[in-house]
């Protein structure tokens, strides 16, 4: 019997394994990862010459295992590809993780075997069905079934490619795939000395990076962002000016002073001394006026700083101007981390830019919808790589059906009974009534013109991920005493790592019925409100489909700490408390400090394996 199951054996994997470690130096922890290395979305397999981290150095440290100890990263620099594959191999070694990693194994189906079992019942609550990929033994694939205690999914957001279905891509007969191969496929794509045109569909980050690894591979590259679409993101330097001082963008957005202006229906925890600055600010007439200055101010700051409007030669990149303001878009958004100037490569004439919407695809050619049926576009090409993102569901089929209701995951609304549905439309509707008084400016903008494209989309309609505390299931495995399955990194925020740790701990503690009590129906409220304020708050970012935190990270951040029941304010001063940023190194010691109230768990095993445990660790 496994005591815990890790699927994914990414940054959040490795995290939630070496927490429960801490807590428990003989629990029986498996990692499960379809990859044959650690790192996830780092793997070594997913890695490509210019892919590099949103962040500089050294926002991407563990707090307890800094880059600097192992010589990896540079100060001012943003993380290499290979930078973050070698620095999460050297942590899954340090925590001695890695014997507890079963590699090309991939999770498809997931059971519960029972509805409730108490917090310290050696029953299994989860079946797992697994395929364990022996190719390089010359054997096919096979499939086992594993039981675990306890079920933590780490496959994050990441997992499950958006991959348009385009009329006539069978007949295409040039590659054509998702972004997220970019790794697998750069030698026989971006290497391939018969690929001379790439063609790349997308407005977002990702989009970005796949722009600026074919064009400096000497590609010519058509951009193709759909005109009836979201259109372009947000795509700035990392630094950005107020008045005259040089700021740090992914510092300024941890800065309690800057959180304040934003929205936001979290629990303030900042502290009697400051948290009056942020009522202020949404609730009084001059208060509102500053922050509606600073959105106003930060907008077009942005817009300068993204050189949208300079220069003479400006046509074709002034299509990459996002139509509405930086508030909007959560973290859809990303950093201009490229060695290269990436404004040269589009108006060097390099990078053409396509704002047009595709009807359909032929041999080697893409053909564009005309404003009128006469004169349509066709555009020659030798590859089409799609950036559209990930899908919002699970990498892994949870069974029964009923289930997703229960755990929070997404699933079709024609796969739920009238009753669950009015169940979530009442919070739903308490929620947004609060949210609207209380922010009535967070009024949903309006929807962008519907597609004329013969993209073929998915018709079924998701739920979106509806978790507590964006981690655990809002339904009876929570309210019973069960406490069995847990969710990590269903989210999206810019400085991860925080978060992260936060969850995991946070996680150990759910597991073992530590935390701060919150009654059923507040589960609920609470559940429903973050994730309708999510929607309402970065509805041109990832809102609608799961948490998308950009200047609201602190207080989530806060939020999990004050369950945890320890101390949220964690720097020396009231001044340092508002205007200092925070990252990992404010959480320094903090799995020691929820142990230290709680105690070690009083496991199986010999003292001398205990002390050998925690010595590893």
């Amino acid at each position: 019997m496994i005591d815990i199951l890790i699927i994914g054996a990414g940054p959040s994997g490795l995290c939630a394994a070496k927490t429960f470690l801490q807590h428990n130096p003989t629990s029986n922890i498996v990692i499960l990862d379809s990859h044959s290395t650690v790192g996830g979305v780092w793997s070594k397999e997913r890695l490509y010459p210019t892919l590099r981290t949103n962040n500089l150095y050294p926002t991407m440290d563990f707090s307890d295992f800094p880059m600097k100890d192992v010589g990896i990263g540079r100060p001012g620099h943003h993380i290499t590809g290979e930078e973050m594959h070698a620095y999460l191999t050297a942590y899954a070694h340090h925590f001695d993780l890695m014997k507890r990693i079963r590699f090309n194994t991939r999770a498809v189906r997931v059971h519960q075997v029972q509805e409730e079992v108490t917090l310290n019942s050696d029953a299994s609550c989860w079946k797992v069905e697994v395929e364990v990929d022996v190719h390089e033994l010359g054997n096919p694939t096979t499939t086992v079934t594993l039981e675990t205690n306890k079920l933590v999914m780490a496959t994050g957001i990441l997992g499950v490619p958006n991959m348009p279905s385009l009329k006539g891509s069978e007949t295409f007969d040039a590659p054509l795939l998702h972004s997220s191969a970019l790794g697998p496929r750069y030698q026989d794509v971006l290497q391939n000395p018969h690929i001379n045109r790439v063609a790349v569909l997308g407005g977002s980050k990702s989009a970005y990076d796949t722009v600026y690894l074919a064009a400096t591979t000497a590609h010519k590259v058509d951009w193709i962002i759909r005109k009836s679409g979201r259109g372009p993101s947000w795509v700035f330097p990392s630094h950005t000016k107020i008045g005259p001082f040089k700021a740090w963008r992914e510092k300024l957005v941890t800065r309690r002073i800057f959180t304040f202006m934003s929205p936001c229906v979290l629990p303030d925890h900042s502290g009697k001394h400051i948290s009056w600055i942020r009522d202020f600010l949404h609730t009084n007439k001059v208060g509102k006026a500053i922050t509606k200055s600073f959105w106003k101010i930060l907008h077009a700051d942005t817009i300068r700083d993204c050189r949208y409007r300079e220069g003479k030669d400006n046509k074709n990149f002034g299509v990459l101007e996002p139509e509405h303001s930086p508030f909007w878009y959560g973290t859809s958004s990303g950093t201009l981390n490229y060695e290269q100037d990436f404004k040269a490569l589009v108006t060097s004439g390099q990078v053409t830019i396509h704002r047009q919407d595709i009807s359909h695809l032929s041999p080697h050619a893409i053909h564009f919808l005309a404003a009128d049926d006469a004169g349509k576009e066709t555009l020659a090409v030798d590859a089409l790589i799609c950036a559209t993102g990930y899908a919002a569901t699970p990498p892994v089929d949870f069974f029964p059906p009923e289930l997703h209701f229960q755990l929070g995951i997404p699933t079709t609304l024609d796969s739920l009974s009238d009753e669950e549905k009015a169940i979530w439309a009442t919070y739903d509707q308490e929620a947004d009534d609060l949210i609207t008084k209380q922010f009535p400016q967070l009024i949903p903008l309006p929807p962008p013109p519907k597609s004329k494209s013969k993209e073929s989309q998915d018709t079924k309609t998701y739920t979106p991920w509806r978790l507590h505390r964006g981690i655990a299931p809002p339904g009876p495995p929570t309210l019973t005493t069960a406490r069995s399955i847990v969710f990590l990194s269903m989210h999206s925020n810019i400085t991860n790592i925080p978060r992260i740790e936060l969850q995991c701990l946070w996680s150990l503690a759910y597991f073992h019925d530590k935390l701060i009590k919150v009654s059923n129906s507040q589960v609920h409220k609470d559940t429903a409100l973050f994730q309708r304020w999510c929607q309402l708050r970065s509805p041109l970012g990832h809102g609608r489909q799961y948490p998308d935190l950009n200047f609201d990270q602190l207080p989530y951040w806060d939020w999990l700490v004050a369950d945890l029941g320890l101390k949220v304010r964690r720097k020396k001063s009231v001044w340092k408390e508002l205007v200092s940023p925070y990252g990992s190194e404010d959480y320094r010691g903090l799995v020691e400090e929820w142990i230290e109230k709680y105690g070690i768990h009083k496991g199986e095993g010999s003292e001398q394996e205990r002390r050998e445990g925690e010595k590893r660790l």
